[in-house]
């Protein structure tokens, strides 16, 4: 089964209320697709339009590799969710996740 990964990693001042990542979305014999994020966390609607841009950046990483799976916009956005907040803390370093397609 093809996979979507996505490598996520916390960029700009890690002291800042202003949280900012960098994701990025592939599929093996797919483009790489990137993304920069940038919110506070007490603005749920800046949380929101970032969750909305991983999943179309997520989106055009599946059909760059000629798939016809459709994982759910839903489903998407708790992948981008996890993998945002499995590196929140880890001060710049990347980490790699893997959703089943």
């Amino acid at each position: 089964m093809p996979e979507l990964t996505c490598t996520a990693r916390r960029i700009g001042d890690l002291e800042s209320r202003t949280e900012e990542y960098e994701l990025t979305f592939s599929v093996e014999g797919g483009e790489t697709k990137a993304l920069e994020i940038k919110y506070q966390a007490a603005r749920a609607y800046e949380i929101n339009r970032g969750l909305d841009a991983a999943v179309e950046t997520a989106r055009e990483a599946i059909s760059s590799a000629d798939l016809d799976k459709r994982p759910t916009d839903e489903s998407l956005a708790q992948f981008a969710w996890r993998a945002l907040q499995s590196v929140k803390y880890e001060e710049g370093s990347p980490k790699t996740s893997a959703l089943e397609l």
